[in-house]
Parts: structure tokens; sequence; C-alpha cells
């Protein structure tokens, strides 16, 4: 491609944005802000090129030397009016004549650029100066992309670290809440068979319980204090989970020695029926404590997982 090509190519991409932007209804918020970022990207990009590889070049010479500094000025202008629409809600008439402003910006320094400047260029550089500007730009263009395209790679591989991370903060505590719910149902099953027979079933029940817990409690807990090393956004949240979970544990295990203790003494159906109920009410109050608490603290996680991605964006906006 010459030089000529790749300026009069130059604006395609972002005479498309334009357009669709255009297109859009006020109800599509979500719609404009896609495009808009990726407009700016496109326009800052091309900016970022010129100001870079060929305005040094056209201010050696004097035939290009002052159009050089109005290219800048129109650059400048571009920039200030993508920040306005940046900052601004993305419905209503305000944002559609700014975005027509900055259209009519883009195309004038379109029209400049093959009107003044291309000429003057073609007049001024010699075929292998053109040629060396218009390797630099595309070889400028291309190291851009990917390093573009790496950091979307990474930005989605790192939520979906996060998501993963905040998925395992809601599920460690189902293995030990099966094994209450087993430990109840051993007792209900007992209790039908008599005295005797409920406190020989609670006392495996608890003995299957404290194996439980002792199988458990040690691989999630593992896996919560690694969640709280790991250098993510989640950690510290991830530690407040671990100690919601180990009180809930200590709260059920408690429980379950106490109940057990009183079956233990009763001394006919009727006191064990309010022994075992006492103990299903603390069970189930237990596990909507930290149902919620658990809930709370997924969804603060969630919204720290997305802030390192949309802090670089912001960063890599500024930069």
């Amino acid at each position: 491609m010459t030089l000529t090509q790749l300026i009069q190519a130059g604006p395609a991409k972002a005479n498309e944005l334009f357009a669709k932007l255009a297109d859009t209804s006020d109800g599509a918020v979500k719609t404009r802000e896609k495009l808009l970022a990726e407009l700016k990207e496109e326009l800052e990009t091309q900016s970022q090129l010129e100001e870079r590889h060929l305005f040094p070049v056209l201010r050696k010479h004097k035939e290009t030397k002052d159009l050089v500094q109005e290219a800048i000025n129109d650059n400048r202008e571009a920039k200030a009016l993508l920040a306005e629409l940046e900052k601004m809600p993305k419905e209503g008439e305000d944002f559609a004549r700014k975005l027509a402003e900055l259209r009519k910006v883009f195309q004038q320094h379109v029209r400049d650029e093959r009107k003044e400047l291309l000429p003057a260029v073609r007049k001024a550089l010699s075929d292998e100066e053109a040629q060396a500007v218009t390797d630099k730009i595309e070889a400028g263009r291309a190291r851009i992309e990917d390093a573009r395209r790496e950091e979307a790679d990474q930005r989605r591989a790192e939520v979906r670290r996060e998501r993963e991370a905040v998925e395992a903060m809601a599920r460690p505590a189902e293995r030990v809440i099966r094994a209450e719910a087993r430990m109840v149902e051993t007792g209900a099953q007992a209790a039908r068979s008599g005295l005797d027979a409920t406190q020989r079933g609670m006392r495996q029940a608890a003995e299957a319980a404290s194996r439980t817990e002792q199988q458990v409690a040690p691989p999630v807990l593992e896996q919560f204090q690694a969640l709280a090393q790991a250098p993510t956004a989640v950690a510290r949240v991830a530690s407040e989970a671990g100690g919601v979970w180990m009180e809930y544990v200590n709260r059920t295990t408690r429980a379950g020695a106490e109940a057990f203790q009183q079956m233990s003494r009763c001394s006919g159906p009727a006191q064990l029926a309010e022994a075992q109920q006492r103990f299903v009410l603390e069970a189930a109050r237990a596990w909507m404590d930290v149902g919620s608490r658990m809930l709370d603290l997924t969804v603060r996680a969630s919204g720290e997982a997305l802030r390192p991605g949309e802090r670089r964006r912001s960063t890599s906006d500024r930069a």
C-alpha cells in the first residue's frame, strides 16, 4: 500500500462507526457506549500514528511544514469532543448534537488531508520517504491492534478466574449442610423406632457428622485460604467468607452436640420430639444466616472482580 492509499483509506472504519452511532436510538445506551469506545480507539490510533510517523517527516519539508500544526489542532479538537461525549449521558438530544459536531470536525479533517495535505506530500516526499512512512504506520497499527487483543484476552481470562473464585465461595458449605441434613434424618428415622433406637441413631449420626467435619472442613478451609492468598480482587472477600463458613461449621457442630446430649437424656417420645425440633430450628437459622452473609460477600466480590479491568481500561484510554 502507498502513502496516498493509506491516507485515503484511513477514515473508512471511523466513518462506519460514525454511521452506526448515528443510527442508534436513545434507548440503546449500551450499544452507544460500545460503539463510542470503538470510535475512540480508532480515532486515537489514527492520530497517534500520524503524529508519531508522518508529521515528523512533514516538518522537514517547507511545502508541508505549515500543514502539520493544522492537522494537530484538528486531532486535539476531536479528542476534546470525544472526552465530552464519554462524560455525558448517552441518551437524548445533547449526545446526538455532540456526536454530529465531532463527525463534522472529523470529516473536515479528512477533506483537508485529501485536498491540501496529500498533494503537498506527493510533491515534497520522495517515493522512498513516502514508503518508509507507510511501512512505519502499518507496522505501528499492527502492534497497537495486537496489544489490544492481548489486553482483551488477559481481561477476559482474569474476569473468568474471578468469576470462578466467586462461584467457589458460594459452594463451600454444601457438603457440611448435607451431612447435617443426614444427621436430622437419621434422628427422625430412629424416633419412629423408639427411644433406645433413637439414642443409638443419634449417636451414629453424631459420629458420622464428626467424620464428615474432619473430612470436609480441612480441604474447604484450605480452598478459602488459597483464595485469600491469591493476588486477585476477591482475596480479601475470600478471607471473610472463610471466617463466615468456619463460624457456621462451629455453630452447627455445637448445636448437633447439644441436641445429642438432650436426646440422650430424653425419657419419652414427647421430650425427644421437642429436642429434635430445637435442633432443626437452630440448624435452619444457622443456614439462613450463613446463606445471607455469603450472598452479600459474593455480590461484593463480583463487583470488586470487575473493577481492575475497568480501571485498566480507563488508564489505557487516558494514555
